[in-house]
């Protein structure tokens, strides 16, 4: 049975490889931050589609015809059955956990990171069948590392927006000279920003 061909050019896998590779294959460790992170990058891709439309404080669907890409078009869905008033913010912290795990199985599903049992706890502890079966486990005990050397994104939008979430996931400030993120990507960043900064202030705040 052949795995499925890997697709480039997804804002998600890249910052997850990433951040796989930075992390010496423990990217779940920054669940809240990728969480955030990744689904901020298929708002990007699906703005950049001409399927949404990304505002300050806001997203809107302008058109509900499918694309290339499953995790995308499972947002897509989401969005337009989400009859909440929610503001971009509350979009990406509704969407962040289920758009990481899904982006995270794909990547295992085409190959692209490779998982390596070790620690504590068994990768097959659960012999339940399925797309999900030992998820939990498998995360618990190993790691997930890029299965081949990352190359870098050419100079350009993609690299530009892969640069500015990967600041906006890390909290870093934009250094003096770097380039301006493009839109959609420097309005999604600023609401990943502000939505990391809610989650830590919520975190900290004493009962």
């Amino acid at each position: 049975m052949t795995s499925p061909r890997p697709r480039p050019g997804r804002l998600a896998d890249a910052l997850l490889l990433h951040v796989a590779a930075a992390s010496r294959g423990r990217p779940d460790r920054w669940r809240v931050e990728l969480g955030l992170g990744t689904a901020g990058a298929v708002l990007v891709d699906l703005a950049l589609a001409g399927r949404v439309a990304v505002r300050p404080g806001h997203v809107t669907v302008r058109c509900a015809d499918r694309v290339d890409d499953p995790v995308a078009d499972e947002v897509l869905g989401a969005l337009l059955l989400d009859n909440r008033r929610r503001c971009l913010e509350g979009r990406l912290e509704h969407l962040a956990p289920h758009v990481y795990e899904a982006v995270l199985e794909r990547l295992l599903a085409e190959r692209r990171l490779a998982f390596v049992p070790g620690g504590s706890g068994g990768s097959r502890a659960s012999g339940r069948p399925g797309r999900l079966a030992g998820f939990t486990d498998r995360r618990r005990g190993g790691r997930h590392l890029p299965a081949r050397p990352l190359a870098a994104p050419p100079p350009g939008p993609h690299a530009d927006a892969l640069a500015a979430l990967l600041r906006a996931t890390r909290r870093e400030r934009t250094p003096p000279g770097a380039p301006t993120p493009p839109e959609p990507a420097g309005t999604v960043c600023a609401a990943v920003a502000a939505a990391l900064r809610s989650a830590a202030q919520t975190l900290t705040c004493p009962f």
